[in-house]
């Protein structure tokens, strides 16, 4: 883990944008190897109808965790970013989020007793849910805290220590064979212990006034980002809650399986959606618009571009990940997953997409399009599921991803912009090298996986020409930083022989 010292220029000192996304993209793709290789562990641990019930849990685990926000964190960020001093507002943020999470505990509790009778049931959410969440919310408050900050290698120590701690529990589970209800109560615990470590770097970094008076802004304009938030946590929570009630907790198990890798796939991407939200608020804050706009496609480029690597790389070795990580027995995942890895190239133009709506105040119609979404998706999910199983819940998955991108592009005040800028070109470089070379190397996949990364890699930089600029300017501060590095040297070795 990392030793800072607690002195005010550190706590003040904020990284460049390129810094946060290496702090970010390290620590994410470590915790989501970890966190996955737990989940893989529990699959080969658990029955599938153990797993279908856990993965059930799970879902309603992270929909009790944003009832312990509601949105606040967004208005933190929105208003952190506007004040210098964050004492105050933060220690309202905190009290926010512990009454919030009381009340969950309340309304959960009722709600799960109302909708579950089946003890095996209830006692594996309860064993999970309660020290899950609550752990959830103290790491949530930390990372909200540093992200606002922009010192993301604070979220990278959470991130990792979380991750670790929680891979150690579920092995020693395994290897004491521990009865079912108690690994679930470790998965959650271990959470609570990650969130403990937050709350210990937050206390060595930031000095809360706790009997500072209430910001009432922090609730105000609240409601558009509490529904968004709302709407971004259900989505991926659909398919366990909605195939619980359409196909037996075996299949409901089948397509967690085949859905988790995509889903903790599609969060590195996301890391760069997590380095450029505070400065997307603050740019336009500042009514730089034309920075804000650049920024935007930027982002765009960048999370596009990593979701068609990971997308070609997850169809063609779905069926190597499927037996290898879970065993012959999961071999039905494979066809799912290979229709639920396009959801992550897509996710790479949606996330950057809304969240230039959300950082340009236009979070209402980010909210329309994913109520749209969420409408559609539960429809779809139950339909599909019904006549199709697991296949259908995964077209299901993906048909939500495209009704989000298509509202997301119209909903855009520089949708011309994104469309000739993005979309059109780095959508024609990923369809092309993935259709021709599809047809010709099938057969071949990880020869497939390795042309098509060549192929998309230099249309881009050749038909791009301001990420040709961006590479060749890289390159050549690098190479100024070495010469300048060498000179330095030879003039401290000249001083020291001079002396």
């Amino acid at each position: 883990m990392y030793c800072y010292k607690s002195s005010e220029n550190q706590v003040n000192k904020k990284n460049s944008i390129i810094r946060n996304i290496i702090h970010l993209f390290y620590s994410t793709i470590l915790a989501n190897i970890l966190n996955a290789t737990t989940l893989i562990l529990l699959a080969n641990f658990f029955n599938s109808k153990n797993y279908g019930i856990f993965s059930v849990a799970l879902a309603l685990a992270m929909i009790m965790n944003f009832f312990t926000d509601l949105g606040v964190s967004n208005t933190f960020l929105r208003e952190g970013s506007k004040k210098e001093s964050l004492s105050n507002t933060f220690s309202s943020y905190i009290k926010i989020r512990v009454v919030c999470l009381l009340l969950a505990i309340i309304v959960f509790s009722v709600g799960i007793h109302t909708f579950y009778q089946e003890l095996q049931i209830l006692y594996m959410m309860y064993s999970l849910l309660i020290p899950m969440v609550i752990g959830l919310m103290m790491q949530g408050i930390g990372i909200t805290y540093f992200q606002l900050t922009e010192r993301m290698q604070f979220i990278a120590s959470i991130k990792i220590f979380s991750a670790i701690v929680l891979i150690v529990s579920i092995t020693l589970c395994m290897a004491l064979k521990v009865d079912v209800r108690l690994t679930a109560f470790l998965y959650g615990f271990s959470y609570f212990i990650a969130g403990l470590y937050s709350l210990y770097l937050l206390q060595k970094n930031v000095k809360v006034k706790w009997k500072s008076p209430f910001q009432n802004q922090l609730v105000a304009n609240l409601s558009p980002f509490l529904i968004s938030g709302l709407f971004i946590m259900l989505t991926p929570q659909l398919g366990p809650l909605v195939l619980e009630k359409t196909l037996p907790l075996t299949l409901v198990g089948l397509f967690a399986v085949a859905y988790r890798i995509p889903s903790a796939l599609y969060q590195v991407p996301g890391v760069i959606a997590g380095a450029f939200f505070p400065l997307l608020f603050k740019t336009y804050n500042q009514g730089k618009l034309e920075e804000h706009t650049r920024l935007t496609i930027l982002q765009m480029k960048i999370m596009s571009y990593i979701g068609i690597c990971m997308t070609i790389s997850l169809f063609y070795l779905a069926g190597f990940l499927v037996t290898i990580l879970f065993g012959d027995e999961w071999a039905s995942a494979v066809q799912p997953l290979k229709i639920l890895s396009f959801i992550i190239v897509l996710q790479g133009f949606n996330i950057a997409i809304a969240d230039g709506l959300t950082t340009r105040g236009l979070q209402n119609r980010r909210t329309i399009v994913q109520f749209i979404t969420i409408t559609i998706g539960v429809m779809s999910l139950y339909y599909l599921s019904v006549s199709y199983a697991v296949v259908g819940a995964a077209f299901a998955v993906l048909a939500m991803e495209i009704v989000s991108f298509v509202g997301y592009i119209l909903t855009h005040p520089t949708r011309n912009m994104i469309l000739t800028k993005v979309i059109l070109p780095y959508g024609s470089y990923f369809s092309i090298s993935f259709i021709l070379l599809h047809y010709l190397l099938s057969k071949y996949p990880f020869m497939a996986i390795l042309t098509t990364f060549i192929s998309v890699s230099a249309m881009i930089y050749l038909f791009d020409k301001s990420t040709r600029a961006l590479i060749k300017g890289f390159i050549k501060k690098k190479k100024q930083q070495e010469i300048s590095h060498v000179t330095n040297g030879r003039q401290r070795e000249d001083e020291n022989n001079a002396h």
